[in-house]
């Protein structure tokens, strides 16, 4: 019996019962088309459907009618939903007009508590003399801030500090929040309000405190410009002899100085001793000389000192002040320098054991030098010669030296005190007899009759009467040098007298022009007069 075809509204149609499933079925789409799903027979004709891969795209595509109208019901049940919730919302227009209000009344409070939060809060300040010094989270902090200062003025102070309790107050309330401040803030403000003590920058200079800045770097700029004048292109280093050291910290404000005032600390002296150590061949006037004073300014410094009578090793007091602050200077120098010669000694038995006698003189060589040097304020104490390239080599002096026995006459090249005393009129200008005169020698005092000796070797050019002189001898030394010996009461030697150092020539007196027995002594060389204080020892 033949099937009823499908009717229009009809979307599926049953297979007959009696078509074969291998055959297929045959359905009626939405569109009014008719489809037929291949059945198991239909499918064994593709000879790819043993392939895995092949078979899951035919489930995939036999599945997708019944996707399809899967998501078609979703979709119309969520177009439903929605309808369903518009006519609902249309029905609850006036409740919820009122329940916006609630809504909007809410948010309104919930936001000004959290801007409320957010920009307030509860603090202290912090007020000092009437004047308000900050804010902080707490009365706490504030109380931590006053005790902390304190303790850092105490410290500084060395001695026990406390801040003015009837000056201070601390009142709590609301406050924006962005007005707080961190307590160290609070304690900075505080501590310049009260200008107790300051930060700052102390120079001590061998412990002992100089002055203080509050200036950062300003301390070291101060000694740099110190500095400055030993300071040129060929400087390798300078430093200070004395203990520098600059500290940081807070100190009482009545301590710090203006730096004009350090400077000239640093460049001034203070109390303390500068001595020398006689060395051999040392008079008093070179001394004096060297070191910027006069000879009774020397005399002033070591009063009771007898100046004609230097032994070597003797500590003489040269300054009663030092400088507080002394620069060392390295550098290196730059110079053409003298290179000494050799001396080669020839034998000459005609000349006495002792004497030389130049034959050919000798010649300085030259050398670029280089040589670092260290200084002591402007006093050279090192000079290490780094390299020097020689320009003209030195020429060997060649010198006669005497072998002949030394007679006991013979000079020694050096002098000693013609007599004893004290020395009552010194060589240069002197006011004798209402008049200004020059006096070519020294006057030594003593009694009457007082030996009278040769200051070395020679042989007795003159002995007799003299003018102004009296009784005088003459004694050339046979090298330049001729002494002379004046006032004498008796002469105990006559020219061509060979006489030796110390032997007893004459003996004082008062001769010729004279004011007391005394022993008129001169040096000349050359017949140029000399200071015969260069030459006793």
């Amino acid at each position: 019996m033949a099937a009823k075809p499908p009717q229009k509204d009809q979307q599926v149609v049953d297979a007959p019962a009696q078509a074969a499933p291998s055959r297929g079925v045959v359905i009626m789409g939405r569109d009014g088309r008719t489809k037929r799903i291949p059945g198991y027979q239909d499918r064994q004709r593709f000879p790819e459907s043993n392939s895995a891969s092949r078979q899951l795209q035919l489930l995939l595509a036999g599945s997708m009618p019944m996707l399809r109208q899967k998501m078609a019901g979703i979709v119309y049940q969520m177009r439903s939903s929605v309808s369903e919730l518009v006519s609902r919302l249309r029905r609850m227009t006036e409740p919820k007009r009122v329940h916006a209000a609630i809504f909007l009344a809410a948010s309104l409070a919930i936001t000004v508590f959290a801007v409320y939060k957010v920009l307030y809060t509860t603090a202290t300040t912090l007020t000092f003399d009437g004047v308000e010094l900050g804010t902080v989270a707490s009365e706490e902090e504030a109380h931590a801030a006053v005790l902390s200062v304190e303790r850092s003025i105490s410290d500084a102070l060395g001695s026990r500090y406390t801040v003015e309790a009837d000056k201070v107050s601390y009142s709590t309330g609301l406050t924006f929040r962005s007005a707080l401040v961190d307590e160290r803030d609070l304690e900075v403000a505080l501590s310049d309000t009260l200008r107790v003590v300051e930060h700052g920058y102390a120079l001590y200079v061998n412990g002992e405190f100089i002055g203080a800045t509050q200036t950062e770097g300003a301390m070291d700029e101060l000694l740099t410009q110190l500095a400055a004048p030993y300071r040129n292109e060929n400087t390798i280093s300078i430093d200070f002899v004395e203990e520098v050291e600059i500290q940081e910290c807070d100190m009482p404000t009545e301590d710090f100085t203006n730096l004009a005032n350090v400077a000239l600390l640093l460049n001034s002296t203070k109390a303390g001793e500068v001595t020398y150590t006689v060395e051999s061949g040392d008079v008093w006037s070179v001394i004096a000389q060297d070191h910027n004073l006069t000879n009774d300014q020397l005399l002033a410094l070591n009063p009771g000192y007898d100046i004609d009578k230097l032994q070597i090793g003797d500590e003489l007091l040269i300054s009663n002040a030092v400088p507080y602050l002394t620069v060392i200077a390295v550098q290196n120098e730059y110079y053409v320098a003298d290179i000494p010669y050799e001396i080669e000694y020839v034998d000459d038995d005609t000349m006495w054991e002792g004497d030389t006698r130049t034959i050919t003189k000798g010649q300085y060589g030259t050398a670029d030098t280089v040589a670092r040097v260290t200084y002591q304020g402007l006093e050279e104490i090192e000079r290490v010669i780094e390299s020097q390239t020689m320009l003209t080599e030195p020429v060997t002096e060649v010198q006669a030296r005497g072998t002949k026995e030394r007679p006991s006459w013979a000079p020694t090249g050096t002098f000693r005190w013609p007599t004893s005393g004290t020395i009552t009129s010194r060589y240069g200008y002197r006011n004798i007899f209402g008049g200004s005169s020059f006096h070519s020698g020294i006057d030594i005092a003593n009694s009457y009759g007082t030996d009278i000796v040769a200051a070395d070797g020679g042989e007795v050019i003159y002995a007799g009467w003299m003018s102004g002189y009296g009784y005088l001898v003459q004694i050339d030394h046979q090298n330049g040098y001729v002494t002379y010996y004046g006032h004498n009461s008796k002469l105990l030697v006559s020219v061509g007298d060979k006489v030796y150092k110390g032997e007893h020539i004459a003996e004082m007196g008062s001769t010729g022009r004279s004011t007391g027995n005394h022993c008129h002594f001169e040096v000349r060389k050359n017949g140029e007069r000399q200071n015969p204080m260069n030459y006793l020892p």
